[in-house]
């Protein structure tokens, strides 16, 4: 049997990968869409209204970088002049040294528009240059604009009005126009979604789901809004910080996004009753080479994961559950419930959660056939003798709950695999936490969608997934410290250090190292506890030194678990940035030695330091 199963679920995985063309996001996205039902309701959790009143005298700053692109900003200017009604606009174009007829184009523009041309001498990063652009620029609203855009119809006035009643970063719902093809792509906003392959939570251009209904043709509140167009008070901006400058063409918006809600509560909204052409494959980037333009992704990946990697997964999974809707993933969570086909609350608790919680819930019975967990976001299990550890294809970020009832078997061989528990009532829950040791939640009365969204939601607000990374299988002091954390309510895991095995995993809050890491890898995007003495020539920027727990491990762990929380209160506040300088007093002959003045970080990256 064993043999018949391994060949069973090789054969699953292989043909789901092709099936995907070998992209896991899109094998995802197929599993979800053959499971879900045929009719799901729109969700309307961040859905709003803005309404449109007069004019109120403000001027807008359009900020536009160009390299080579005079043909799609005659397009742009062409489109402004047909659909634009708002009265007062100044238009800085940051001209990065174009050989092309950017310069004709603009002196045609200059008799509609106020056009101020800006010359730096040589080709600087997006968030250099669109710092020092809104330093300079005279307006109340700034607009970032990418030169590739193409008004379809009259967007200013109701993003003036987005502004003004949000306070927040504001975009709106582009439509892309792949280079060479008819077809147009709606885009609503940007989430976020697990990458398993890269072992992260990735962001991306959010196209509307099953549930979008509302979200595609309405305001609401996103993860965060790209930068295409993109627009916020200046004075915000500048306060801010503006983007960071650590990016090279890539996650500029996202960190800016991140940066405003966490720092300063604004929302990023979409504007989704409006909309313009975005025309992919046109801008400079593209014209890149593939493998510089691949350095510079993984540049810009590695800050966006060193300044807000810890934030975004935290966030991610209680966008995911329903907990937090400006981290909406447009899905509700996949569910499989370990039970025998005959449970009968199984079933009916199935049925309750597919209507009230869940995308979809499904019974499986946890034999070889149905051991392919592959998908699932949670896993909620009425088996006591079915431990996860033989399930296939369970994805790290599974969150994993033990449904327990008189009469069961001893969950306690089991526990360690298992983040949540509930148990039917109250006063069985109190029994089974003294016989575990650790929380068991009551559903009582309020039903297995209402309970089960509760205990989510409070164990992803106030619990932390910890792993104990142990020199060997027999560490006293990884068991004790599991089994404190795990009756505090946290989701403990140990393994042994071994080779240059991976460890750490994606869910992973914090990572407490027993004993040195040696070649094994240690993401940013989590808090590492150095719990071992101190290694000549290790020199990873440990968040706690805690040193060896020898003795009392109670009192050892206790100050451990407070630095642990000063530190997740820094992370999801991310890094303060500096403001900018208001350099609205410049004349335009002064702007471009300040230009020259700051120093771009990424020059590097482009070849022009």
């Amino acid at each position: 049997m064993p043999l018949i199963s391994r060949l069973v679920e090789a054969v699953e995985s292989a043909t789901r990968f092709a099936y995907g063309g070998a992209r896991p996001a899109v094998a995802l996205e197929r599993f979800f869409a053959a499971r879900r039902p045929a009719f799901l309701p729109a969700d309307s959790a961040g859905v709003f209204a803005i309404e449109t009143a007069a004019p109120h005298p403000a001027r807008v700053s359009i900020v536009i970088l160009t390299l080579n692109g005079g043909e799609m900003l005659r397009v742009l200017f062409a489109s402004l002049v047909a659909f634009n009604t708002w009265p007062d606009l100044e238009i800085i174009v940051v001209d990065h040294g174009s050989g092309d007829t950017t310069g004709e184009v603009l002196r045609a523009a200059a008799a509609r528009f106020n056009i101020r041309h800006v010359k730096p001498g040589r080709n600087h990063s997006f968030s250099f240059s669109c710092n020092r652009a809104a330093q300079v620029a005279r307006g109340d609203i700034l607009l970032f604009l990418n030169n590739d855009i193409e008004l379809t119809e009259d967007i200013l006035p109701r993003i003036v009005a987005g502004v003004r009643e949000s306070g927040g970063l504001v975009g709106i719902r582009l439509m892309h126009k792949d280079a060479g093809t008819k077809a147009l792509r709606p885009q609503i906003g940007v989430r976020f979604r697990w990458n398993l392959r890269q072992g992260r939570i990735a962001a991306y251009d959010a196209a509307p789901g099953p549930r979008d209904g509302l979200r595609a043709a309405h305001p609401c509140r996103m993860p965060v809004v790209t930068g295409a167009v993109l627009a916020c008070d200046r004075a915000q901006f500048l306060k801010m910080g503006g983007f960071c400058e650590d990016y090279l063409y890539a996650y500029e918006d996202v960190d800016l996004g991140l940066k405003a809600a966490a720092r300063f509560g604004l929302p990023s909204v979409a504007l989704n009753d409006v909309s313009a052409l975005h025309l992919m494959g046109a801008t400079r980037i593209k014209r890149a080479k593939l493998a510089r333009r691949r350095r510079w992704h993984r540049h810009s990946l590695r800050a966006l994961r060193a300044r807000y990697g810890y934030r975004i997964r935290r966030l991610a999974w209680l966008g995911l559950f329903g907990a937090d809707e400006r981290f909406d993933w447009g899905r509700r969570p996949a569910l499989a419930i370990l039970a025998e086909r005959a449970d009968e609350a199984a079933n009916r608790a199935a049925r309750e959660l597919a209507a009230g919680f869940a995308e979809f819930a499904d019974i499986k019975t946890g034999r070889f056939m149905n051991r392919n967990l592959f998908g699932y976001d949670l896993i909620l299990s009425r088996v006591p003798r079915f431990p996860l550890a033989h399930a296939k294809n369970l994805s790290p970020m599974a969150l994993a709950v033990a449904w327990i009832r008189a009469g069961d078997g001893d969950w306690r061989a089991s526990a360690a695999a298992y983040d949540i528990f509930l148990a039917d009532d109250a006063e069985f829950a109190s029994r089974m936490t003294a016989h575990l040791g650790r929380p068991v939640v009551a559903i009582g009365e309020r039903g297995m969608a209402e309970a089960l969204r509760a205990a989510v939601s409070d164990f992803l607000r106030t619990r932390l997934r910890i792993a104990v990374l142990a020199p060997d299988s027999e560490s006293t002091a990884a068991k004790a410290i599991s089994a404190a954390l795990r009756a505090a309510g946290h989701s403990a895991r140990t393994t042994v250090l071994a080779g240059d095995r991976q460890p750490v995993s994606m869910r992973d809050d914090v990572v407490i190292w027993l004993a040195s890491p040696g070649e094994a890898k240690r993401p940013v995007d989590a808090i590492h506890i150095a719990a071992f003495d101190a290694v000549p020539g290790d020199s990873f920027p440990y968040d706690v030194q805690a040193g060896r727990p020898d003795r009392d491990i109670e009192a050892w762990l206790g100050s451990v678990l407070v630095e642990i929380g000063d530190c997740d209160a820094r992370r999801m506040a991310g890094p303060e940035d500096l403001p900018l300088e208001d350099m609205q007093h410049l004349d335009d002959g002064a702007v471009v030695p300040f230009w020259h003045e700051r120093h771009d970080p990424t020059a590097h990256l482009t070849g022009s330091s």
